[in-house]
């Protein structure tokens, strides 16, 4: 996949290194979502809402924002989890693979 600018969504930090070799841009369409660190996938909007052919990048860690949980990184999400929860939001093209660029386990889809 090539994107050349992606905005970040979700809690915590966003990676020092965006997905794919893009630039981290505000006002990007497409997206790179980072969920909360008890696994949930709120964060993950319908693609519904969306517009048509948006790119939504699942990355593979939890942020732990709070408390002192937080002092010791980020717990990984399965893939088959952040597979599921696009499905499940109507999302299509799904696909999962390993980012040359930034050495990242990312599942991505199109709404």
């Amino acid at each position: 996949m090539t994107l050349s600018e992606i905005r970040f969504a979700g809690r915590g930090t966003r990676p020092r290194h965006p997905p794919f070799g893009a630039t981290w841009s505000d006002s990007a369409r497409a997206i790179a979502i980072q969920v909360d660190d008890e696994g949930s996938m709120d964060a993950i909007p319908e693609a519904s809402t969306l517009a048509p052919e948006t790119i939504v990048v699942i990355l593979p860690d939890a942020s732990r924002s709070r408390g002192i949980l937080s002092a010791f990184g980020r717990k990984p999400i399965a893939r088959s989890a952040r597979c599921a929860a696009l499905l499940l939001r109507g999302y299509v093209g799904i696909t999962a693979e390993l980012d040359p660029a930034s050495r990242l386990d990312l599942v991505h889809a199109r709404a």
